[in-house]
Parts: C-alpha cells; sequence; structure tokens
C-alpha cells in the first residue's frame, strides 16, 4: 500500500500495514479489480432486474438478515452516514427503512413488495472491474475440522489467539488520508518491526509454549483454509462443538497460494478450485511448507458463541450475507446478487450443471482479498453443499446492486 506520509512511509518499512481487522471471507483464486478507494454507484432501473420477482421469493431469510443489520445501524449515530456512491444517507434514516424492507420481506405478496420497492426505494449497480458492472462472483462457507483441547501426536497443529505483543494503530486517528489503514507490529529493541509471518510462526514456532494455543487440529492444510474462511467448527475428541471466529491477523499482505500455483503450472487457470488446492497439497506433501509460506498473512482466532460473524459484528445468514470491499460500499445495506450457482448431483465435487442465479442478498461482511467493485463473496453456510458450492463458484460477469431509500434523490 502507497502512503503519502513521508514519516508513515519510514514506518512501513518496519512495520505491517493492512485495513482494520474484519472478518475475512476467502480469497477468490483469481485477483479482483485494482483497489481503490473511491466509487461511483450508477442509478438504474428497476426493470434491469425485473425477473428478480419471480425467482426470489422466499424472503424470510433475506428479512433475517436484515434484522442485523438494524442491530448494526442502531449502534451508529444517528447522524453517521452510508454513502451509496455519492449519496449520502445517515444511519436513522438506514434504520427504518431496513426494517420496513424486512417486515414486507415477512408479510406482503409478491407484486405489493414489488410496488414497495420500485416506490420507495431506489436502485444503484456497482461499476465492476471494467466499469460495465461485470463482478465475479466466489463464495465462503464455515469449514468443519477435527482437534482437541489437548496437543498429541494427532492432534498437533494450533490455532492461536491473539497475541498480547502484537501492537496494532489506526493511522486514521492522526491523519484523515489513512482512515482504514492499520498498522500491525511488535517491539524488538525498542524498535517497531513487522509482526511475525507465517514461516515464522508456523514453522520456526514463533508463538509456541507462550499458552496461545486456543485449540489443536489435525490436519495443517485444514487449518490453513481455517483461516481464509475466518470461522468453523471444531469436532473435538471429547465429542463437543468448538465454534471459532476470527479475531485479528498479523498485518502480512495476503497473497493467494491459489495464484501461485497458477502461475507455476501446477494448476490451470480454469481448473483452479478449493477441492484442486486441497488435492495438490495432499498430493505434495513436500512442498506444503513453501506453497502455505507464500501467504504471510496470519489469522488469530476466538472461541465464538452461535454464527458465523461478519465484519459489522453481527451473525451472517447463509445465502444472504455476502462480503465487498468495506472501504467502498455501504455497510449493512441491502442488495441484489445476479450471477451463476452451481447444480450438483449426487456426491461429486464438480457441478452437473450451472444455472443463472439472482436474489436479494445484505452487505455483511469484508476480507483481505475481496478489494476493488468488482469482487464478492456470498457466505453459503455449514454442510456439504455449502462447502462444495464455496469450493467451485467463480462467476465472472456477475452483477451487484444496492437499494437505498428513494430519498437520496
Amino acid at each position: 500500500m502507497g502512503f503519502r506520509r513521508i514519516w508513515i512511509a519510514g514506518l512501513l518499512l518496519l512495520a505491517s500495514c493492512q485495513a482494520p481487522p474484519e472478518t475475512p471471507p476467502p480469497a477468490a483464486t483469481l485477483p479482483g479489480a485494482t483497489p481503490s478507494t473511491t466509487v461511483t454507484l450508477e442509478s438504474v432501473p428497476w426493470s434491469e432486474i425485473d425477473t428478480l420477482f419471480a425467482s426470489d421469493t422466499t424472503l424470510k431469510t433475506w428479512a433475517d438478515a436484515l434484522d442485523q443489520s438494524v442491530v448494526y445501524y442502531k449502534r451508529l449515530s444517528p447522524k453517521t452516514q452510508l454513502t451509496f456512491g455519492t449519496h449520502p444517507v445517515e444511519a436513522a434514516t438506514m434504520v427504518k427503512a431496513t426494517e420496513k424492507l424486512a417486515h414486507a420481506a415477512r408479510t406482503m405478496p409478491p407484486e405489493a413488495f414489488k410496488t414497495l420497492l420500485t416506490g420507495e426505494f431506489q436502485l444503484f449497480r456497482s461499476p465492476g472491474s471494467d466499469q460495465k458492472g461485470n463482478v465475479l462472483v466466489t463464495a465462503y462457507y464455515e469449514p468443519l475440522l477435527h482437534g482437541s483441547l489437548k496437543q498429541s501426536k494427532r492432534y498437533h497443529y494450533p490455532l492461536y489467539q491473539k497475541p498480547k505483543d502484537m501492537l496494532e494503530a489506526d493511522l486514521g486517528a492522526w491523519f484523515e488520508d489513512l482512515k482504514g489503514k492499520r498498522l500491525v507490529a511488535r517491539l524488538q529493541d525498542g524498535q517497531l518491526t513487522p509482526y511475525y509471518d507465517r514461516a515464522e510462526i508456523d514453522r520456526k514456532k514463533r508463538l509456541a509454549n507462550r499458552g496461545l494455543e486456543l485449540v489443536w487440529v489435525d490436519d495443517v492444510i485444514d487449518a490453513f483454509f481455517l483461516q481464509i474462511q475466518g470461522s468453523g467448527r471444531i469436532q473435538l475428541d471429547t465429542g463437543a462443538m468448538l465454534r471459532v471466529g476470527y479475531r485479528s491477523a498479523n498485518g502480512r499482505p495476503y497473497r493467494a497460494i491459489g495464484k501461485l500455483l497458477i502461475q507455476e503450472k501446477e494448476i490451470s487457470k480454469e481448473d483452479m478450485s478449493l477441492p484442486a488446492l486441497k488435492e495438490w497439497l495432499q498430493n505434495h506433501p513436500d512442498q506444503i511448507d513453501r506453497v502455505l509460506e507464500y501467504n504471510p498473512s496470519y489469522v488469530f482466532f476466538h472461541k465464538i458463541e452461535g454464527g458465523p460473524v461478519g465484519n459489522i459484528a453481527v451473525p451472517l445468514t447463509p445465502g444472504r450475507s455476502i462480503a465487498t470491499d468495506h472501504r467502498l460500499f455501504p455497510k449493512g445495506a441491502p442488495g441484489i446478487l445476479k450471477t451463476s450457482l452451481p447444480v450438483f448431483s449426487g456426491e461429486g465435487q464438480k457441478p452437473s450443471q450451472w444455472r443463472d442465479d439472482i436474489r436479494f442478498v445484505v452487505n455483511q461482511d469484508t476480507g483481505g482479498a475481496i478489494r476493488g467493485p468488482g469482487r464478492v463473496d456470498l457466505f453459503t453456510g455449514f454442510g456439504v453443499e455449502a462447502e462444495k458450492t464455496a469450493g467451485i463458484l467463480k462467476s465472472e460477469g456477475s452483477a451487484l446492486y444496492f437499494i437505498a431509500p428513494v430519498v437520496l434523490q
């Protein structure tokens, strides 16, 4: 990341910098658009997504997701402004509008609901990665791992809690133009230095024997991808279920191992997927350390109650919550996602076909690899279908819309 302040540039030679700590959705194996901190949402007619009202008719889960955004908006100062492109709207207005949408989604017949939306709300489209609205859609899920609260021959890969010596600072507290930039470091001989990277933590054991082990799991590959997903369930050897969620990260930049293996011609771009990545790693045990350490970013966990929580600190709703670039789009905002989803037959990992899908969603999460107006991650939840969808979904040519009160005009 480039910074305009000379002294900050000097600091970055010593310490790592990233966006504020938020739950990271999975990183796509293909990069999205070049990150930007400004984006103009285009006002478009509702007729552009007219098939939505016939396709997405079971809206209880969308209403549930909207309820969570209401919780988020009520935490904000009523005058806090959320921005739909260049159009600001106050949090107090979003509370009323989101509550109204949730109630309507639960109670109104389709035609009445359509009339309400088209009459009282305005539709905005993301410019996408090409300024023509094209968006790449991937997905993330809540994985299941096997572990123990005690280290053993089987369970010897730790999930760490946030270290006490990891220092974090929001640079926006000093400079407005650095809002959203975060410094992560540790002190060494009185000097700031970048916090340990993946190789130092996993291979060199810099955090070992410090009481930071939250739980031990039985598979290093699953532990790595849990960090990418951001949260998951651990089936303990006692029979109990432990849920863990993202607490913080080491500040190092995220680097996609899928992109590395594509560059090395180990897996083709067309064949790249989560199952393909896992299979390659399992078949090349001598390469695991090298490939995983290509990504220096490292996630720290904590125990959670209930389901995964997004970057606005509310539970995510499977099939409805999405992750976008938190710098560009209004947090908690209702939206619409137009994409293609896989259809699976039987137990196979490959889809039997792809179907067009258009659905109501809610912007409730973000991630280190979700950058630019051309990237969206759909949260698919927990279970076999959720994992298979998240593992294979890489739908280009999709579209993302946001719904705002018509008073913005």
